[in-house]
């Protein structure tokens, strides 16, 4: 996508990616890398050296007991699925770092438990299934109550966060 819309894409030239919920996506400079995150959880992970890197997506924290039928939904497996996609573009993982993104607290006004730590609970997850992979986690900003939209761009690193109107990047890997 080349940018013609918003200044952050002006001088962009690489293909934009989407990423969904529930899903994860991989990719090499020039291209970045977008998801839009309420109460999920976005996993950065990024390689420095081969200028690469993906999202994964995190809809809940733990799979319930029994056969994981979408991989992308819950933070283990997606930051695993994740994790073996980059291997396939020659990255190690003691290679990347991850920053994550997300988990606000969307549904406070509900009664519900359940509904009301969803960002937290996947915040957790995700932490312990970095932590499992031994990959460090260089920047976090999660929880609050507004979503965000990040987009990775893969020939540097950079994130552009926005978040209520405003926007900022982060060049920190």
């Amino acid at each position: 996508m080349h940018g013609t819309g918003r200044g952050s894409l002006d001088n962009f030239n690489g293909n934009l990616i989407h990423v969904g919920v529930a899903e994860w996506k991989t990719g090499r400079k020039p291209d970045a890398i977008r998801t839009t995150l309420g109460s999920c959880v976005g996993v950065v992970l990024y390689s420095v050296e081969k200028r690469a890197g993906g999202i994964a997506h995190v809809l809940l924290a733990d799979a319930p007991p029994g056969r994981i039928v979408h991989r992308g939904k819950y933070a283990k497996p997606a930051v695993e699925s994740l994790v073996a996609d980059l291997k396939k573009l020659d990255l190690n993982p003691a290679d990347v770092t991850a920053r994550i993104f997300g988990g606000a607290s969307m549904f406070d006004a509900m009664q519900s438990s359940f509904l009301k730590n969803v960002g937290p609970d996947n915040v957790r997850a995700v932490h312990e299934a970095l932590a499992g992979l031994k990959i460090p986690i260089s920047i976090e900003e999660t929880g609050g109550t507004s979503g965000r939209t990040i987009t990775l761009y893969l020939d540097d690193g950079r994130i552009l966060l926005r978040s209520n109107g405003s926007e900022k990047y982060i060049y920190r890997t």
